[in-house]
């Protein structure tokens, strides 16, 4: 079985990554190391793992790579890159928002059309909630970002819906406030 991983130097996709691998599967990891956090720590991520036989890593961004080509033979897809970060969402930066959590969501999506993918996974924020009064927090619950990060997660949400009903199979997490080894609050949720 054959995974490709995006931002898999992430702390997220590292782990992730490592524990497929422990599993038996193929492991394809692309990471483009966005300045959110220090390369080195993210390269630490993927120390574990680089030199596994199993496992082959692109230092690429997606919006630049030949997605048919990191396509081929994959089984599942879990889409976990993107532009990061509430507060830098705002202003100029913007622009690195929509490339990376808008377009390159929607050309992994477009390359996987029509792929006997077993899964698309995309990886959300309940950022995509805002200031909601509907707490605890439901996955049906009003979403209303309060800020542009929020929203370009969103807009990947609806895309990766809009493709479903086109015949890729995508499902989405909602992450909220990772922030331990394996120690993630998450909420599941198909598009179907």
């Amino acid at each position: 079985m054959k995974s490709l991983i995006t931002g898999v130097a992430g702390f997220i996709g590292s782990h992730l990554a490592e524990r497929l691998l422990g599993a038996g599967h193929e492991v394809t990891g692309i990471d483009n190391f966005l300045d959110n956090y220090p390369r080195p720590f993210k390269e630490k991520n993927l120390a574990a793992f680089s030199c596994h036989d199993k496992f082959k890593f692109l230092n690429q961004d997606l919006l630049q790579s030949d997605l048919a080509k990191l396509l081929r033979d994959v089984s599942y897809v879990f889409h976990l890159a993107g532009q990061p970060g509430v507060r830098s969402s705002w202003g100029r930066e913007f622009t690195r928002y929509t490339e990376n959590n808008i377009m390159a969501t929607q050309l992994l999506l477009e390359a996987s059309k029509g792929l006997p993918l077993a899964k698309f996974v995309y990886a959300s924020t309940s950022s995509v909630y805002g200031d909601t009064d509907d707490l605890p927090m439901r996955e049906e619950g009003l979403t209303r970002p309060v800020s542009p990060y929020g929203a370009t997660k969103l807009a990947a949400e609806h895309l990766c819906h809009l493709y479903c009903l086109r015949s890729a199979p995508a499902a989405g997490h909602v992450l909220s406030s990772v922030y331990a080894r394996l120690a993630t609050r998450r909420r599941s949720a198909p598009f179907r």
